[in-house]
Parts: C-alpha cells; sequence; structure tokens
C-alpha cells in the first residue's frame, strides 16, 4: 500500500497559494516520511522501491498507525493538485484505482494529476497529465497556473530537482524515530540554499509532523 494519508484534526497552516513580489503563484510542498537519518527510501513496504539494493524498506510500519490516511485529507482540498515522478505514479497507479470507493482514491481521482516523464506520452489514471521533458520549466509554469497547491509525494528524484531549482515552497515532514542507515536521503547536495520558518508542529505517538515554510 503506498503511503498516502483518515480525515482528523490536523491544521490546514497554508493550504491556499502565496504571494511573492505581488504576484499570486501556487505552493510547491513537498510532504515525505523521513527516518531519523534522513532516508526516505521505500517507507511503506519491503519492495516499495529496492533500488540501489536497498533491503530495508517498510520502516514506518511499526509507527504509522492511522497517520497512513490522517494527513491526506486534513492537507488536501479540491483543488489541489498532485505531483508525482513516474515511479512513484506507477506505484500509485498500480494500487489506489483498485481500491473502488476508498475515500483516498475518490479523492485522488478527483484532483488533477501531473507525472514527470521523458519516456512516455500519457497516463492511464484519469485526471492525468504528463509533463514531458524538463521537470522544472514545466513545474514553474503550474505554479504560474490557477490552483491550490501542487503536492509532491515521494517521487524522490524529481523532489532534488525541484530543490536544485529552488522550487519547493514547503515541507511537510513526518519524522519517524527510526534509524534505516542507509538508503535514499531527502537532502542531497545541489539543493539551493534557502531559510525555512517552522510553521506548526505536533506529535503523534513517537512521529513528529512538522511544517516548514520557506521564508520571503
Amino acid at each position: 500500500m503506498p503511503i498516502l494519508c483518515r480525515r482528523d484534526d490536523f491544521s490546514l497552516v497554508g493550504r491556499s497559494v502565496f504571494e511573492t513580489k505581488g504576484d499570486i503563484v501556487r505552493k510547491v510542498i513537498v510532504q515525505q516520511f523521513v527516518s531519523l537519518d534522513g532516508v526516505v527510501q521505500g517507507p511503506g513496504t519491503p519492495d516499495e522501491d529496492r533500488e540501489g539494493d536497498f533491503e530495508r524498506g517498510g520502516w514506518t510500519a511499526k509507527h504509522a498507525g492511522d497517520l497512513l490516511s490522517d494527513t491526506f485529507f486534513a492537507w488536501t482540498a479540491d483543488d489541489d493538485a498532485l505531483l508525482l515522478g513516474r515511479k512513484t505514479y506507477d506505484i500509485f497507479y498500480a494500487y489506489w484505482p483498485t481500491t473502488g470507493d476508498h475515500p483516498i482514491n475518490k479523492r485522488l481521482e478527483a484532483m488533477d494529476k501531473y507525472v514527470t516523464s521523458r519516456t512516455v506520452d500519457s497516463a492511464a489514471w484519469v485526471n492525468t497529465t504528463v509533463l514531458n521533458g524538463d521537470a522544472a520549466s514545466a513545474v514553474r509554469e503550474l505554479k504560474e497556473g490557477a490552483g491550490g497547491p501542487i503536492w509532491v509525494s515521494g517521487s524522490g528524484n524529481l523532489t532534488h530537482t525541484l530543490m536544485r531549482h529552488g522550487l519547493v515552497d514547503e515541507y511537510r515532514l513526518l519524522i519517524f524515530p527510526v534509524v534505516v542507515g542507509s538508503g535514499k536521503r531527502l537532502f542531497v547536495d545541489g539543493a539551493i540554499p534557502a531559510d525555512f520558518e517552522l510553521t506548526s508542529s505536533r506529535t503523534v505517538g513517537n512521529v513528529i509532523i512538522a511544517t516548514y515554510e520557506r521564508r520571503a
């Protein structure tokens, strides 16, 4: 089961657009499940992402509980969009449409979805648009369009591309009390330096849920 996130009382801080230099643009929000040592690879299941011979997947299972559904409904609204890398899109599409009337699936079906790819021109999932070519340029164009925030879930390679181009406006991190020891990290060399402010935080069990918004 992919880690998307039962509806609850999470804050909707910053759920709309934001202002910069007098222009209204859409936020790009990166949501990630991250270990204490910064690993984001394969949080959901052992076989979710074995790239690089990674064998430690499923490290959220002991602590996740209802977090797998809580944050999704609390943080997204009907006009939000979901932006995915090709591998994460394939994982989501292989699972969620099979769940029928599951509330998360119904929300996902209704959302505009974008997938970045240099190898495919179309996607079968309803309301999905393929962004060919340069991902950073395509996301800049999306930010200037109409609609709610643009969410990135998983999609490590795409997230790193957005970091390198200064396109991440907000991080919403679920930090798990686990040291994985190896695997893909959230923050790697090459990100454009930026200053962020902690705008909300809470704990659920031993998991820290923190929102960081980029300062102007």
